[in-house]
């Protein structure tokens, strides 16, 4: 862990305070910056600190291109201290929501001029904790109100005082909660200005008991606690490095995949991974989950008229994948919708004339088409979102798949991963004989499944995962609850089979 660019960042934010009055040469001087558009943080002469600092810690900015900025800032602003060259824990904006204030406002002198004095006041309260700054902070804390700004500023507050102010984005408010539960209650909305340093003061404490020394640790803590990769995937869902390679390219290229299997391959369970691994974090702000049933319609799923709550009539409600679509159009960065059981669902009633934009050379608004519900506007899939479907392809309940469904997906088996690395490493550790048996027991009966009635129906590893110690009556639960209604479904016609293999999966484990 390195976090030179502290002293930096705080150099940095004292210089710009020497600007609080003299706003215009700010943004003169800032036009000097190289790699930098001041345009979009400025309107006309108004500028706020905190914007300036998202300049340069964006989502997505390349690393040497941050350096050359910083040492462009170092030059024109004459800070002393060395140039940063690497950047741990440093929390990172959204490239298209830069600004602190609301370009759209009508009161955006009032807004910059709020931002300048936080600014001003955050910074004192940080060299000198008196009771008088304390409260100063507080009051001026609760005046900003600006639309869009919530969880930011706390954001802003860390860039330029990251020794005393916590950062409250997702990625730290998820680690937060995991690392210290007792604080869970205190962030679930965006604090007010006292309850906001109260939060400051104990978490400064309470980090210490995890053996974190500082804010910027845990930053960078709770950003390798989020952070998700091909290593991280292969450790978690037993497929092969090569496997791995092929699902993710399938995925980008086709843009729609689905990964069928039959019960207990994991296939939920890797869809989830498989979006996090190609994101490169656990973000489920971009990741979606949704079911289809029978019932399910285009009204759910892209738009339609309900009933109004309070009143009588109706109104015009979008869908899910209306406001995904919408959410990931505005963003740029990839976003993944996870569609459980998508073959329960009618494909044609519930796309209706949108089925055509899912397609990978489809996407885009020159594809555009007006919807049924609202001709005034154009919709269109963008580039950046991609589907996976989970089939269980044991399910004899349903129909032929629709053949439009097959042309816009490409299709991944999943399968049983008893002999997988992983399981068996993970089966080594629990040292376990009866669970070695059992597993033995369930191999031999997914021969005679795949012989008798197909692939599609072997009984999959997730069954025995995630077992931190073995007991018999874990085992037993697993026996009864999940392996042996799964048989009764398969031989319904069969109790004698039913009977031999109930009795040879209860032996395994006596």
């Amino acid at each position: 862990m390195n976090f030179e660019w502290t002293n930096f960042y705080m150099e940095f934010a004292n210089e710009l305070l020497k600007y609080k009055d003299n706003r215009k040469e700010l943004i003169e001087k800032m036009k000097l910056i190289n790699n930098i558009n001041i345009s979009k943080i400025t309107m006309g002469d108004y500028i706020d600190p905190f914007s300036i600092f998202a300049l340069f810690n964006y989502q997505g900015i390349a690393h040497q291109k941050k350096i050359n900025i910083l040492e462009s800032i170092k030059n024109e602003f004459t800070i002393e201290v060395e140039t940063p060259k690497i950047f741990d824990g440093i929390p990172a904006m959204n490239i298209y929501k830069l600004c602190f204030f609301n370009p759209k406002s009508n009161a955006i002198q009032n807004e910059i001029n709020s931002l300048w004095e936080l600014f001003e006041i955050a910074i004192n309260y940080a060299k000198n904790n008196t009771n008088e700054n304390r409260q100063n902070f507080i009051e001026k804390y609760d005046t900003i109100n600006i639309k869009g700004t919530k969880f930011k500023l706390t954001m802003g507050l860390f860039w330029i005082r990251p020794f005393n102010y916590i950062n409250l984005d997702k990625t730290n408010r998820e680690y937060i909660k995991f690392k210290l539960p007792n604080h869970s209650q205190n962030i679930k909305q965006l604090p007010n200005g006292k309850e906001y340093i109260n939060l400051c003061d104990k978490l400064l404490e309470d980090i210490k008991k995890i053996n974190i020394k500082d804010f910027p640790e845990l930053s960078y803590k709770a950003w390798q606690f989020s952070k998700y990769d091909k290593n991280k995937f292969l450790k978690e869902v037993y497929i092969t490095d090569k496997e791995y390679d092929k699902l993710k390219n399938l995925i980008l290229d086709k843009k729609n995949i689905i990964l069928q299997g039959s019960a207990g391959v994991g296939k939920s369970y890797a869809a989830k991974r498989l979006a996090y691994s190609i994101i490169g974090e656990k973000d489920n702000e971009r990741v979606k989950m949704i079911q289809f049933h029978q019932s399910y319609s285009y009204e759910d799923f892209i738009m339609g008229y309900r009933p109004k709550n309070e009143t009588d009539g109706f109104e015009l409600k979008k869908g899910v994948f209306y406001k995904f679509c919408k959410k990931a159009e505005k963003d740029g960065r990839d976003y993944f919708l996870i569609i459980d059981e998508i073959n329960r669902g009618n494909i044609s009633k519930i796309f209706g004339e949108l089925f055509m934009l899912i397609e990978n050379d489809k996407r885009g608004e020159e594809y555009a088409l007006e919807l049924v519900y609202k001709d005034d506007e154009k919709f269109f899939v963008p580039e950046n979102l991609y589907i996976i479907g989970l089939m269980n392809t044991a399910d004899r309940s349903l129909a032929m798949l629709d053949y439009a469904l097959r042309r816009r997906f490409a299709f991944y088996d999943m399968k049983p991963a008893f002999e997988s690395e992983q399981f068996k490493e993970y089966q080594k550790n629990l040292k376990n004989s009866k669970f070695d048996n059992l597993i033995k027991k369930v191999e031999d009966l997914n021969e005679v499944i795949k012989e008798d009635l197909g692939e599609g129906f072997c009984i999959g590893h997730s069954y025995f995962c995630n077992l931190e110690t073995v007991e018999i009556d874990k085992l037993s639960l697993i026996i009864e609850f999940e392996l042996i209604p799964l048989l009764k479904e398969y031989w319904f016609d069969d109790k004698e089979k039913v009977n031999t293999w109930i009795k040879n999966l209860t032996e395994a484990i006596k």
